[in-house]
């Protein structure tokens, strides 16, 4: 989590040594892109993150296991997915509204996202990322797709409900998603794998 008092830690202990931990944004966004990715199985993905989080760094599978799954719950002690109502709904996408995000930090704070990677720490992205005003563009576009479509019978409202039905359909992630979804898809995943390990294989 991001203290005011306290500095970020870069150091991750394992087995009684301290190894640099990459927790870049862009590092961070690439782990929810790969839980996602069904062309790759559960311990590719985890041998995968380890190598990206934890560069330099040979222990075995087991350890691995439990190092990205330390690191994935501290990651998901901010929000890492979207805005959400009561039922969890996301309405951005990190890497569909690339574009959208990159142009609001530009408009918003100066910042070059593309510059950043590789050095702006997750911790910090987020915190930059819910501060971005109403007035930037992805907010704007979260705005439109958490719109309630209004179902008026005045030419006003019919005129109205097809504007907004429009913006819908231009700003339309591909699917909706679901923050409690993709938690419970990484638990299943980290459960399995554990098991695994424990198995010998």
């Amino acid at each position: 989590m991001l203290s005011l008092k306290q500095p970020l830690d870069d150091k991750i202990r394992i087995n009684g040594r301290d190894y640099f931990l990459d927790l870049s944004f862009d590092n961070v966004l690439r782990w929810y892109e790969l839980i996602d990715d069904d062309s790759i199985n559960e311990m590719g993905k985890i041998l995968l993150a380890f190598e990206m989080f934890i560069p330099e760094c040979e222990v075995d599978v087991d350890t691995q296991i439990k190092a990205i799954q330390a690191i994935s719950k501290y990651i998901a002690g901010e929000p890492n997915d979207g805005q959400e109502t009561s039922d969890q709904t996301q309405y951005y996408s990190f890497s569909k509204d690339a574009e959208y995000i990159y142009a609001s930090f530009l408009q918003e704070y100066g910042i070059d996202l593309i510059d950043q990677q590789g050095v702006m720490r997750w911790e910090k992205f987020i915190a930059l990322f819910k501060g971005l005003r109403d007035n930037t563009k992805i907010n704007q576009i979260i705005g439109i797709r958490a719109t309630d479509v209004p179902n008026g019978s005045s030419e006003y409202e019919k005129a109205e409900r097809e504007r907004i039905l429009q913006l819908k359909s231009a700003y339309a992630l591909d699917s909706e998603q679901n923050r409690q979804e993709q938690e419970t898809r990484m638990d299943h995943m980290f459960d399995t794998l554990v098991n695994m390990a424990r198995k010998g294989g």
